[in-house]
């Protein structure tokens, strides 16, 4: 549904709701006053608002409110999102916040109270300068808490940070309220005094609340007798938790869900009933007949508050302050250009110097040369912690090895291929300005555009520290991201409120499909034999109904994974700040979208685990070479490599591994940089819409010699793509060719798309275009195609394409030519990609390279290469971390290998789940080896007599402060050694999944086949039959999709390789609980198609339940 028949939609639901609510409160239709709520609570208040802010203003809307504020609790994550949708709808909106302070105001200093009993204060932004206050005390209230998860204010720092603030006494948790309540009158006016002192009589207003709970009526009384002797005012409010009263069950979840409890053991932190919702004038004039001034002083407050965070958020870029003596901004960035240039190109050629006058052009007239600068800068911060790393040999000029690669549309910068932000040369493929650097016409102004910037994980992390270090954590600070309530969640945090049982609920969820949306949590359980019959009961009615109202609620603020902001003053004077979960980063209280509406210049900084792997690949051939390979000057026409890629042997190649991409590079048949860009692009939800791969496949393959553009105005945007809008560039051409657009307009069309894929922001545009093209020529009907070219759906840009092409091509290269060096690359640099350590394993295999299990005598903590082997390092195997892989190679190091297993366990700090993991994988196989003869049993053969004997041998004496164990002594104990069952091949294959995630002697399969019907063939096989043909494969599940909610891909593996599924949605209905397994053996027929071949599923089973079963990566 639109936004806009949404609001009508909503507005006629909620006029019925809060009639309803009117009549069942039984109030009097009394006053028809006007009346502003200035205490209100989105579900940004995280786990104690239950309504949207779309909710809440839609009431509002419906209700008359002269204003609404939102005031969610210590902090400000929704404001942006509250006041940009308060004036679509023409309500006003306030901005403030409801602040736990660490103490009251009038207490002494080193008061301290229990987080629940800590006092709140409400305040309220009259003007920029208030919000800046309320921003930095909202800072302080984060930073200074000694736990990230418990913001709390020194009140002694509310007098420094009053101006432009009106201060509200506060709900019942309020100083003064709570005085009042417990009958201190003295010690409420004493309190109220000081409150005077800092915002004055005319900001300082005692606050009001009747939700019908007992004492209401006499505190308020009290506190209006209170604000007459003191010359104050008195203010109303409804601290109001949800929209309409319905919402009231939700919240009370909400509040049991955050203090983990159930709804039962929450009594006393919930709210004491249901009237914490909006309500009207006339019914809050009902509500405060004694007190008809507290109502008319709220239109007074909402007529004072003027700020608008829409259009007075400040902030201003860092201008560039290392300027050498002598030189401009432009001269300096003109001069590094140059002297890069030389060393890229040989020289400063005419071409080269064309295109740096066309950029510096642009970026003067944007005032964005600093920005580039700024950039600079970071790129070579980040080749010192290259350095610092020992990644790059020192000395090297910054283009050669770079430390990061950028993406997105900056790659075409020409400026960003020579200042090393970007590997690739816009020149040599001929890359467009538009997309990064509109051209823009008199009076046009650009928002400073993004440069993303990749680098190894290694890198990111110690480089947004040293930034922290070189801005300052209050001028350059991460983004913050909302983690939001998804299917799984869910029911997870309403079943435990509900006392539904664990059991239950892991059930449940595990049959879930991640993807689905809350609102098919019924139609998803009904289809559950396990919980079909559940489904009408009430507690399962009551969270089906709770789910659907949580549905993408948020749940938390989290880290964005990348975006960093930089300032040139203090961002907390403009959003609060506060510690990530991440110790020494820091994260700002807006996401990215919030913060690209307050205009603020958002840096990526993302970690790429291909470019982790990368490194470490070419390090390792230097080690092994002496000689250092130059990715960036490798034959990138090589077809050895190409016919890899055609081949889709494609596994752990960075971009071009998935299904869907093995799909469309074995039809695309890429045989330059230029194809491999399109094969990146290709497989993405905006090109699919109008079937735009198969039309890019069959017009750049010949098979549709006859294709014609929808007009010839299309040629000199889609031209280079045969018609089809592959990247998001491509759209804004064709608003500039078709359109009669500016290049700014067409961009801002675009992106209007992305971000308000609704039919009166789309009307807009659609006219603007339309009346364009007819201008132009263009006739009614074919203006409507083009018009349809546009979409929401995700595209990449054109240079982004470019720069993940090289990439994935770079990576074809490593594989094809240093297979062993790719593969500890990849070993150890999980979790990345689309496959697990098995698969990748079986690839490794394939192409030559023999697996090592881990040994302590041998392993290194990560992955090496041994003798022309992979040997898997010790923090391979399960619940051996770093901290525990390092001190043993240490010991190993300093003492000599390890001599028995008595040896390694007085020698080492290793608790018993650990012993067992090591057995279990292999790691002590060794020391069956060198058993002595006479032992009891003679022969020790197996891991299960390993574990037995480090069992024996274990003394635990309780942990110790620093997570230590008593160690073992090398006593004797033959005496009590037994001669066990020796463990079968299938128990030692179990047991070395189960630790490592491999096993490097070979496949599962191999032990599974024989069990398995004879007509059951091999994936390699499969090759040999036609299309048509009915076949049974079986496998492990290695890979599941389901694009867009369509078509099932799965991958399943055996000993031989693999087998491409297709489920149908009909198909996918039926065996939607099926696929889940590990193990399947399906039935279908193939379909072969332009050199793709596929199992399209006509039946799908789990291979018996006896086998036990194996975890397999899920829905991706």
């Amino acid at each position: 549904m639109n936004r806009s028949s949404e609001i009508n939609t909503r507005l006629d639901e909620q006029l019925h709701e809060n009639h309803k609510s009117v009549t069942q409160n039984n109030f009097a239709e009394g006053s028809t006053t006007a009346y502003a709520e200035l205490h209100t609570h989105s579900n940004y208040s995280f786990q104690e608002g239950a309504s949207e802010a779309w909710d809440l203003l839609l009431t509002a809307k419906q209700l008359q409110l002269h204003a609404l504020a939102i005031t969610d609790h210590d902090n400000v994550s929704g404001v942006m999102e509250f006041a940009q949708a308060a004036k679509e709808l023409g309500i006003k909106p306030i901005i403030g916040i409801e602040l736990t302070l660490a103490h009251g105001l009038d207490d002494p200093d080193d008061t301290e109270y229990e987080p629940a009993k800590r006092p709140h204060i409400t305040l309220l932004a009259e003007t920029a300068v208030g919000y800046k206050n309320i921003s930095l005390l909202t800072t302080h209230a984060h930073i200074d808490a000694e736990e990230r998860n418990d913001p709390h204010l020194d009140p002694a720092l509310l007098a420094d940070h009053a101006e432009g603030v009106i201060c509200l006494s506060g709900c019942r948790r309020g100083e003064i309220s709570k005085v009042v309540s417990n009958g201190d009158i003295a010690s409420a006016q004493h309190a109220a005094k000081k409150y005077i002192e800092i915002y004055g009589k005319e900001n300082f207003f005692l606050e009001l609340q009747q939700n019908l709970v007992m004492g209401d009526v006499q505190r308020n009384r009290s506190m209006a007798v209170i604000a007459r002797e003191l010359g104050i005012g008195i203010v109303a409010t409804n601290n109001a938790h949800y929209h309409v009263r319905d919402r009231h069950r939700l919240n009370d979840a909400l509040v049991a869900i955050k203090n983990n409890k159930s709804l039962e053991a929450s009594h006393r932190e919930r709210r004491p009933n249901d009237q914490f919702f909006l309500k009207s004038p006339s019914e809050m004039g009902v509500l405060f007949t004694e007190h008809p001034e507290a109502i008319t002083n709220t239109l007074k407050i909402a007529d004072r508050c003027e700020f608008d965070i829409t259009s007075d958020a400040i902030y201003d870029f860092p201008s560039y302050d290392f300027l050498p003596p002598g030189h401009t901004e432009s001269s300096y960035l003109r001069k590094i250009c140059e002297e890069a240039a030389v060393r890229r190109y040989g020289s400063v050629t005419p071409e080269v110097t064309a295109r740096l006058d066309k950029e510096f052009d642009l970026l003067e007239r944007q005032r964005l040369v600093g920005f580039l600068l700024q950039y600079y800068d970071i790129i070579r911060i980040a080749r010192e912690v290259q350095e610092d790393l020992g990644l790059v040999e020192p000395g090297l000029d910054i283009e050669e090895n770079p430390p990061g690669r950028g993406r997105g549309s900056s790659v075409s910068l020409l400026i960003g291929y020579l200042t090393g932000l970007s590997h690739i040369d816009p020149l040599k493929f001929g890359l467009r300005l538009d997309r990064f650097l509109p051209e823009t016409l008199e009076g046009e102004k650009l928002s400073p555009p993004d440069i993303d910037l990749d680098f190894p994980r290694e890198i990111r992390a110690e480089l947004i520290l040293r930034i922290h270090e070189r801005w300052g954590y209050e001028r350059a600070v991460l983004t913050g991201m909302i983690s939001t309530y998804k299917i799984r969640g869910a029911v997870r945090d309403l079943g435990k409120a509900l006392g539904i049982a664990e059991d239950d609920l892991s059930r449940l969820n595990k049959r879930l499909d991640r993807h689905s949306s809350i609102s098919a949590l019924a139609k998803e359980m009904a289809e559950l034999p396990e919980f079909r019959d559940r489904v009408d009961a009430p507690v399962w009615q009551m969270l089906i109904e709770l789910a659907q109202q949580l549905n993408h609620f948020p749940k938390y603020l989290a880290q964005h994974p990348g975006g960093m902001i930089l300032s040139a003053r203090p961002l907390s004077e403009t959003v609060p700040l506060q510690r990530s979960a991440i110790d020494g980063r820091y994260i700002c209280q807006w996401d990215k979208n919030a913060s690209e509406d307050a205009g603020f210049v958002k840096i990526d900084f993302l970690a790429l685990g291909a470019l982790s792997q990368l490194s470490e690949s070419l390090e390792l051939i230097r080690k092994q070479t002496e000689e250092r390979v130059d990715i960036s000057r490798i034959d990138f026409e090589d077809h050895a490599v190409y016919t890899d890629i055609h081949n889709a042997d494609t596994i752990g190649v960075f971009q071009i591994e998935s299904a869907a991409q093995m799909q469309t590079v074995t039809r695309l048949r890429p045989r330059n940089l230029t194809e491999m860009a399109w094969e990146v692009g290709a497989v993405r939800p905006g090109v699919g819409v109008n079937d735009g791969v198969t039309l890019l496949i069959r017009r750049h393959m010949g098979k549709d010699p006859n294709w014609k553009f929808d007009h010839p105005l299309e040629e000199p945007a889609l031209g280079r793509t045969y018609g089809v809008p592959l990247y998001q560039d491509q759209l804004g051409e064709l608003a500039v060719h078709v359109g009669g657009m500016s290049a700014v307009e067409g961009d801002q069309m675009r992106r209007a798309f992305t971000r308000r894929n609704d039919e009166r922001h789309i009307a807009h545009w659609k006219d603007k275009f339309i009346t364009g093209a007819l201008a132009k020529g263009v006739s009614p009907e074919a203006a409507e195609k083009v018009f349809g070219k546009f979409h929401g759906m995700y595209q990449f840009p054109e240079a982004h394409a470019f720069a993940f092409g090289v990439t994935a091509y770079q990576m074809s290269w490593l594989k094809h030519y240093w297979p062993l060096e790719f593969f500890v690359g990849i070993f150890n640099n999980q979790p990345m990609g689309f496959y697990n350590l098995e698969t990748l394993k079986e690839d490794a295999v394939r192409h030559g390279v023999k697996v090592l299990g881990p040994d302590v005598n041998l392993s290194e903590k990560k992955a090496v290469i041994e003798n022309g082997a992979l040997r898997m390092g010790l923090t391979h195997v399960a619940k051996l971390n770093t901290a525990t892989a390092v001190p043993l190679i240490e010991e190993r190091t300093v003492s000599g290998e390890f001599v028995s297993l008595a040896n390694f366990m007085s020698r080492t700090r290793v608790q018993q789940e650990v012993l067992d993991l090591l057995s279990a994988a292999g790691a002590l196989d060794r020391f069956d080896n060198i058993a002595d003869p006479d032992r009891i049993p003679p022969t020790i053969t197996d891991r299960r007599h390993l574990r037995w004997e480090s069992g024996l041998r274990y003394r635990p004496r309780g942990e110790k402060k620093d997570g230590s164990r008593q160690l073992a002594f090398e006593i004797p104990v033959e005496q009590d050694m037994i001669a066990l069952p020796s463990e079968s091949g299938w128990e030692r294959m179990i047991g070395e999944y189960s630790a490592t995630g491999v096993y490097p002697q070979g496949h599962m399969m191999e032990k599974i086949r024989p069990h398995l019907p004879s007509t059951v063939i091999r994936s390699e096989e499969v090759r040999n039959y036609a299309n048509g043909d009915r076949i049974s494969v079986a496998g492990l599940v290695i890979r599941r999709q389901k694009p867009n909610g369509k078509t099932v891909f799965i991958t399943l593996e055996d000993e031989f390789g693999h087998s491409p599924l297709i489920i149908w949605p009909t198909m996918y209905q039926r065996f939607k609980q099926q696929i889940k397994e590990s193990l399947l053996l399906a039935t279908g027929t193939v379909s072969r198609r332009e050199g793709t071949m596929n199992i399209v599923v006509e039946n799908i089973t789990p291979i018996e339940e006896s086998i036990p079963q194996f975890p397999s990566r899920d829905w991706g």
